[in-house]
C-alpha cells in the first residue's frame, strides 16, 4: 500500500500514552508517518481512556471535528483504540458512521494489518478479543527520540481486583505480567538507546509475576536485575495497590541506589466503611502502617495517592475523614477526582449517590488543602541542593533548563551552559512555586555526572 501520514490523539494516563508509543511504532513500520496537522492526515487514531465519566462524550466530540476531514478525504482511516473502544466495541460503529477501525486494548498488535485492509477494502472493522497473549505488551514503542532522557516500560497488563467503582478489569482484562527476560531486552535496548530513566508501567505492578507461577519472577526481583543494568540511572514505577505494597518493596526501594524514593499510593478514601464499599481490601489503619513503615526507611520519600470524592453512600463524616487523612498524611501531590458512574461496575448500582454538587464542594476542599500542603513542602526546599536529571536544555527568553529530582519535583533553572539533557546536575532552590521548583545551576556538579 502507499505509504502515508496519521495523526494520533491520546486521553488519559500514562499507559495510554505509552500504548500512543506503541501504535506510532506500528505505524512507522508500514511507513506512516506522524503529523501534526490532523487535517492533512490519512490516518487518525484516537485512544481513549474509560475511567472517569463523559468518556464517550469526548470520543463523539473528537470524531465531530474530523467530518470534515473525511469529506475532504473520503479514504481517510479513522480508528478509536483504547478503553472506550474495548468498553463500546461494535456500537461505535452503528453510533458514528465515520469509524472504520474499533481497536481493543489486546489487539494494538493488529493495527497496522487492519489499517491496510481498510485502505485496501474500504471495510469496517472491530477488534476487541481479549487474549491471554497480549503480543501488544511485548511491541517496543517508538525509537527514542534525540535528547529524549525518560521512557516508559509496560510490564503487565490488566487488573484482577475488581474495586467497585473501577472499570479496568473489563477494558483491560485480568493482570497478565511480561516475561522477566522480555522485560530486561527492552530496558538494555532503551538504555543502549539514551534512556537514563525508565518508568515501570502497570494497573497494580506489586502483583507483577503473580499470574506466571513459578514461572516467574516477582516484582523486586525485577527491580533488582533492572538495577543492576550499566548506564541506568533512576527506576521508576507506577501504579501500586496499597494491598500488595509491602515490607519488600521498601527494603527494595530503600537498598537499591537507582530506584527513585518516589511512591505512588492511590488510598482514595480516608473511611473505612467507603473502602469496605470500594472493595479496596485494606484499612486506614493498614494503609497508615505502610505509610509508617516506608517514611521510618526512606524518610525523605515523596509520596502522592489518588483521592475519589462523593462515592455512593459518602456522608459528611466519612468526607471529614478524608480530609482528616490527608491533613494527616501530607502527600506531596494528590490526583483527585469526582466519583463518576462507570458502566458494568458494582457502584453503579449502589443507592445514595451523592449530589453533583456536593461532589463538587468537597473537591474544592480537597484541592484547598492539598494546594497547601504542596505549597509548604516546596517552601520548605529554598535554599535547599538538589539532584536533578536533566530533561530539556536551557531554551527561551528565561534561558532555563529543567528535569526532575529523585522525588519526582519538577525544578525550573538557570544555566549559562547547554548540551545538559542527560546529566545529573545538583541545583540550588530559589524558590518553592505551586507546581515546580526555580532554582540555578551549581556548575562545580558537572564534573560529577552520574553513570
Amino acid at each position: 500500500m502507499t505509504p502515508g501520514t496519521y495523526y494520533i490523539e491520546t486521553y488519559g494516563c500514562q499507559m495510554n500514552v505509552h500504548d500512543s508509543e506503541i501504535m506510532s511504532a506500528l505505524m512507522e513500520s508500514i511507513d506512516f508517518s506522524l503529523t501534526t496537522d490532523e487535517k492533512t492526515a490519512d490516518v487518525v487514531i484516537i485512544n481513549t481512556c474509560a475511567i472517569r465519566g463523559k468518556s464517550q462524550h469526548k470520543v463523539y466530540s473528537a470524531l465531530g471535528r474530523f467530518r470534515q476531514t473525511r469529506k475532504n478525504n473520503p479514504n481517510l482511516v479513522i480508528v478509536v483504540a483504547g478503553c472506550v473502544a474495548q468498553q463500546e466495541r461494535e456500537a461505535l460503529l452503528k453510533k458514528s458512521e465515520l469509524v472504520d477501525l474499533v481497536l481493543g486494548t489486546h489487539q494494538i498488535a493488529e493495527l497496522p494489518v487492519m489499517v491496510e485492509k481498510i485502505r485496501r477494502e474500504r471495510v469496517r472493522i472491530t477488534k476487541t478479543d481479549f487474549s491471554r497473549d497480549v503480543q501488544s505488551l511485548g511491541i517496543k514503542g517508538v525509537h527514542p527520540k534525540k535528547n529524549q532522557v525518560c521512557s516508559f516500560l509496560t510490564i503487565m497488563q490488566g487488573c484482577s481486583n475488581f474495586c467497585s467503582y473501577c472499570v479496568v478489569p473489563f477494558t483491560r482484562g485480568p493482570e497478565q505480567s511480561r516475561p522477566l527476560d522480555e522485560i530486561l531486552e527492552e530496558a538494555h535496548w532503551l538504555v543502549s538507546n539514551g534512556i537514563k530513566e525508565i518508568t515501570l508501567l502497570g494497573q497494580n505492578v506489586n502483583a507483577y509475576g503473580l499470574d506466571l507461577g513459578s514461572r516467574g519472577a516477582g516484582f523486586c526481583t525485577l527491580l533488582e536485575s533492572l538495577n543492576n543494568i550499566i548506564g541506568l540511572q533512576r527506576i521508576r514505577f507506577t501504579t501500586s495497590h496499597p494491598k500488595d505494597f509491602d515490607e519488600n518493596v521498601i527494603d527494595a526501594m530503600a537498598s537499591m541506589d537507582k530506584v527513585c524514593e518516589h511512591i505512588h499510593l492511590p488510598i482514595q478514601s480516608g473511611s473505612d466503611s467507603i473502602l469496605e464499599s470500594m472493595r479496596r481490601k485494606y484499612t486506614k489503619s493498614e494503609y497508615f502502617s505502610k505509610i509508617e513503615a516506608l517514611r521510618d526507611k526512606l524518610p525523605g520519600a515523596a509520596i502522592t495517592t489518588d483521592i475519589i470524592v462523593g462515592f455512593p453512600g459518602e456522608t459528611e463524616q466519612d468526607f471529614r475523614d478524608t480530609i482528616s487523612t490527608l491533613d494527616q498524611i501530607k502527600y506531596d501531590q494528590i490526583f483527585s477526582f469526582k466519583y463518576s458512574v462507570r458502566p458494568r461496575t458494582a457502584a453503579e448500582t449502589f443507592p445514595d449517590h451523592v449530589s453533583e454538587d456536593i461532589k463538587k464542594d468537597r473537591l474544592a476542599q480537597v484541592h484547598e488543602l492539598q494546594d497547601k500542603i504542596t505549597s509548604e513542602y516546596h517552601k520548605s526546599m529554598e535554599a535547599s541542593t538538589v539532584e536533578v536529571l536533566v530533561e530539556k536544555d536551557p531554551s527561551g527568553p528565561s534561558g532555563q533548563a529543567s528535569g526532575r529530582t529523585r522525588t519526582n519535583k519538577i525544578v525550573n533553572f538557570e544555566s549559562p551552559i547547554t548540551d545538559l539533557v542527560g546529566l545529573t546536575v545538583k541545583v540550588r532552590i530559589l524558590e518553592g512555586l505551586k507546581h515546580s521548583l526555580r532554582g540555578k545551576l551549581l556548575q562545580e556538579s558537572l564534573n560529577k555526572k552520574s553513570i
